[in-house]
């Protein structure tokens, strides 16, 4: 599929990521886009019957190069959201206008927490406290919540939208892998037998095992400190698991965030280890 690159401009934050993508999965940090990466591929790879080894650096646009049936399909973190504060977040979403786009969100509490770790033990770049880590002005709670509101302002505007989440996968891997799989237009991959390959491929342990024997040699997937298990990307995959770490006043204070800043069509997602995954709103073309 052929698009109009013309709005890439040195003022648009998305120049730096394939213009060619027919299908954007975006999130924030730490919502389980390398889960669900591994998942894709591997559907894909099954049902196309292309190895594994075209998807250098879990890139699958690779396998588009090799098969052109199947949709070239970009993962992104959108508008570099890690580093912007809330106000510098851009709700120009019209990038999309052509494309489909996939959105992950994840209970924002267990996000805070891996993004803390992943900003403390795998990029080194921050020296703060979680505690301090969750009133950051930039890359955390409040820009994330203010990330999400845009996008579910904004979700009209690509070709088709979907919504999903982290525990959504995690309830029911195959039925949401599934469904992700048809939305792409990945129609082959659907297929029972692929779908139940994939989940088995990138269950928990395996992705550990995979990353700390740096099977891909690609930075998506490798741990910083092998011996250090909060270094790793796939630290834990604990719904809830924030509670180990945060204190009950530190959980409320995130929770408050969530009801004071977050659109009330999602604070559901937003705080979802606290309930069971719901039906979540998607649009479509």
């Amino acid at each position: 599929m052929a698009h109009d690159n013309s709005k890439i401009t040195a003022s648009n934050p998305l120049q730096t990521v394939d213009a060619e993508g027919d299908v954007y999965i975006l999130s924030f940090p730490k919502c389980g886009r390398t889960w669900l990466r591994l998942l894709l591929a591997r559907a894909i790879s099954t049902a196309h019957g292309i190895p594994m080894e075209v998807c250098r650096d879990l890139d699958l646009t690779h396998f588009s190069a090799t098969d052109s049936t199947v949709p070239r399909i970009v993962f992104w973190h959108d508008d570099r959201v890690a580093l912007r504060a809330p106000e510098q977040l851009s709700a120009d979403k019209d990038f999309y206008r052509d494309r489909k786009v996939v959105l992950l969100l994840r209970d924002i509490r267990d996000v805070a927490v891996s993004h803390y770790f992943q900003r403390t033990r795998r990029e080194d770049d921050y020296s703060g406290t979680l505690g301090d880590f969750l009133t950051e002005g930039v890359g955390s709670v409040r820009t994330c919540l203010e990330f999400w509101n845009i996008w579910h302002a904004q979700q009209h505007v690509p070709a088709a939208f979907l919504l999903s989440s982290y525990e959504r996968l995690t309830a029911d891997t195959s039925g949401e892998l599934a469904r992700i799989l048809r939305f792409c237009g990945l129609t082959q991959a659907v297929d029972p037998s692929a779908v139940e390959e994939a989940v088995a491929f990138a269950r928990f342990g395996a992705m550990r095992a995979m990353e700390r024997d740096d099977v891909f040699r690609s930075e998506k997937l490798r741990a910083s400190d092998p011996g250090d298990a909060e270094s790793y990307k796939t630290r834990r995959g604990v719904v809830g698991g924030f509670r180990d770490y945060l204190s009950d006043e530190q959980a409320d204070q995130v929770g408050a965030l969530v009801r004071g800043h977050l659109v009330p069509a999602w604070q559901q997602a937003a705080l979802a280890a606290d309930n069971p995954p719901g039906p979540l709103f998607s649009t479509a073309k």
